[in-house]
C-alpha cells in the first residue's frame, strides 16, 4: 500500500476547495489562515505537484485538485453516513427473518414488544435461503429456519416445528375429521417441490394420481388454503391465527414433527449480544 498523505491535511484541502477560500475554511474549522496554508502545501509537497492555483481572485483548482477533491467529498459523505448507521444502531434491531414466520407472527407480535420498550426500532428483513448466510454488517439478529446446526454463531430453539393438516371449512363441506384415505379426494398442497413434508406425515412415498398444488413459500401455501384450494400441510405455530377465527381448521388428529424448527441465531460477539438480549428474551416468552 502507497503511504498515504497526512490525513489532517486531506480533510483542510478539502475544506478550502469546497469552500473555495483559505480564509472561510479556517474560519469553519477553526484554525489560523497560516495554518491551513501551510497544511495545503504540506499535502502539495507529498504529491509533488500543485493541487490549486491562488489569485487576487481567489483559488482555482487544478486538474489533479479536482480529481482529489471529489475522492474526498465522495469519502467523507461515505464515512459520514456510516457513522450516523452506528450511532442509531444503539436505538434498533435489524431482523432477518423467512416471510412465513415474520408475516404471521413476528410482525402481529411487535405492537406488544413496542410497548414494552418504546424507545427501540425494529427493522424487520425477509430472507429465504436453504443455506443461511450470516451477514452481521446487515442484521443484528436472525430467526432462521432449519435443523440449528449452524457453526460459528450462537444459536438458540425459538420453536421445534410440527406438521399437520389445515383446511378451510367450506372445502370440507361439513365434514370436522378426515381420514388419511379420504385426502385422496382433495389437492393436497406443498409449499416445496420436494413434496418431502407430506410424504413424512403420509409415512409413504407421494401417492400416485394425487392432486396437488405446489408453491414456493409457506405464506402463498397458507392464503391457498385459506381460499379453499386444497389442504395444506403446516405448522398450526403459524397459523395461530386463522385456527382461532376459524377460516382454518385441522380436520386430522395425526401431527408429526419435522426434525427442523425456528432458532434465534445470534452473532459470535458478546457485545452485541447483551445489545439485543432484552428483544431475545421477548421473543423466547412471546413463543
Amino acid at each position: 500500500m502507497n503511504k498515504l498523505p497526512p490525513l489532517n491535511a486531506l480533510r483542510i484541502f478539502e475544506a478550502v476547495a469546497r469552500l473555495q477560500s483559505f480564509t472561510k475554511a479556517a474560519e469553519t474549522l477553526y484554525l489560523t489562515q497560516s495554518a491551513v496554508s501551510h497544511q495545503v502545501r504540506n499535502l502539495e509537497e507529498h504529491f509533488g505537484f500543485p493541487l490549486l492555483v491562488r489569485s487576487q481572485r481567489g483559488i482555482t483548482l487544478t486538474p489533479e485538485g479536482a480529481t482529489l477533491q471529489h475522492c474526498l467529498r465522495d469519502a467523507l459523505q461515505q464515512i459520514d453516513d456510516t457513522c450516523l448507521q452506528l450511532s442509531q444502531r444503539q436505538h434498533s434491531i435489524r431482523i432477518k427473518s423467512p416471510p412465513s414466520i415474520a408475516v404471521r407472527w413476528l410482525v402481529p407480535k411487535l405492537q406488544q414488544f413496542r410497548a414494552q420498550f418504546p424507545d427501540l426500532d425494529i427493522n424487520v428483513s425477509t430472507v429465504w435461503d436453504e443455506k443461511p448466510a450470516f451477514d452481521w454488517g446487515l442484521f443484528d439478529l436472525a430467526i432462521q429456519y432449519g435443523e440449528g446446526d449452524w457453526p460459528g454463531v450462537t444459536v438458540e430453539l425459538l420453536h421445534r416445528e410440527t406438521l399437520t393438516p389445515v383446511a378451510a371449512p367450506a372445502l370440507l363441506a361439513g365434514k370436522t375429521r378426515l381420514t388419511m384415505a379420504e385426502l385422496a379426494d382433495y389437492p393436497l398442497i406443498h409449499t416445496s417441490r420436494d413434496r418431502h413434508d407430506w410424504e413424512l406425515w403420509l409415512g409413504t412415498p407421494w401417492p400416485k394420481g394425487q392432486k396437488e398444488l405446489l408453491f414456493d413459500a409457506d405464506v402463498m401455501g397458507i392464503e391457498a388454503a385459506r381460499h379453499g384450494l386444497g389442504v395444506a400441510l403446516l405448522d398450526p405455530f403459524i397459523v395461530q391465527d386463522a385456527l382461532a377465527d376459524g377460516s382454518l381448521v385441522t380436520p386430522c388428529e395425526r401431527t408429526v414433527p419435522s426434525g427442523k424448527g425456528y432458532f434465534l441465531v445470534l452473532p459470535p460477539h458478546e457485545r452485541h449480544i447483551r445489545r439485543i438480549q432484552p428483544l431475545v428474551q421477548w421473543l423466547q416468552q412471546a413463543v
